[in-house]
């Protein structure tokens, strides 16, 4: 079954209508660059509410790695999520006492060998694939190109699990998951009415095609 993970929470009913709805994970974005800044001890607050069973990561971009250890610390989070060039393989190395996912935002031209590195050298094996746009690191509600996917998806499922991003959305996402096969999914701006603020009825849809696509799969 793909694992669903819905990211940029900002609210406490988001989250719970989010867990209801049957996602795995959610993501709180760290990021004050981001519409969908959160500040920690909101974080931590929801994240005290949630259910036994659902994951959370924290998605960091500018932070350093004793920023990113002292925040997933104190919010209890599950997991990291790496989102820049700056996260060089020392300095992921550095992020310690959580699990590690290492983002990417792809190109055509995108080659999987700073992948292999990374899962090489840090032991990591999980790894998200974004849209690329310049002069953002994600979250651009654009969606990877699908024979772009595809070849990533096929040179890196040798490494661990694969989680597609990009514009992902209730219309598309089936078909995202039938051609692409990744382990999970994350979605943002695709069940947002604004920015940080969710549309409960697009997450409803949005988890009821994922759960569409796994079983004609089966």
């Amino acid at each position: 079954m793909t694992k669903i993970k819905i990211c940029g929470i900002t609210t406490p009913e988001d989250a719970l209508f989010s867990c209801s709805a049957g996602a795995d994970a959610l993501g709180f974005n760290f990021s004050r660059k981001s519409p969908r800044y959160i500040q920690p001890d909101l974080a931590r607050e929801i994240i005290r509410l949630l259910p036994p069973f659902v994951a959370t990561a924290g998605i960091f971009v500018e932070q350093e790695p004793e920023e990113i250890n002292e925040i997933c610390r104190r919010c209890n989070l599950d997991a990291a999520q790496l989102h820049s060039d700056r996260y060089t393989v020392e300095k992921t190395l550095a992020v310690s006492g959580t699990r590690i996912i290492r983002a990417f935002r792809t190109s055509p031209d995108f080659s999987t060998d700073i992948v292999r590195n990374y899962s090489d050298t840090t032991g990591i094996t999980s790894f998200l694939f974004d849209a690329y746009r310049k002069g953002q690191p994600g979250g651009t509600g654009e969606r990877i190109e699908q024979e772009t996917a595809k070849r990533i998806v096929k040179e890196t499922e040798d490494l661990g699990h694969v989680i597609l991003a990009g514009g992902l959305n209730p219309d598309n996402v089936a078909d995202a998951i039938m051609t692409i096969r990744p382990y999970a999914v994350d979605t943002a701006s695709g069940v947002e009415k604004s920015p940080g603020i969710k549309d409960h009825q697009k997450i409803m849809a949005f988890i009821a095609a994922v759960h569409k696509a796994d079983r004609s799969l089966e």
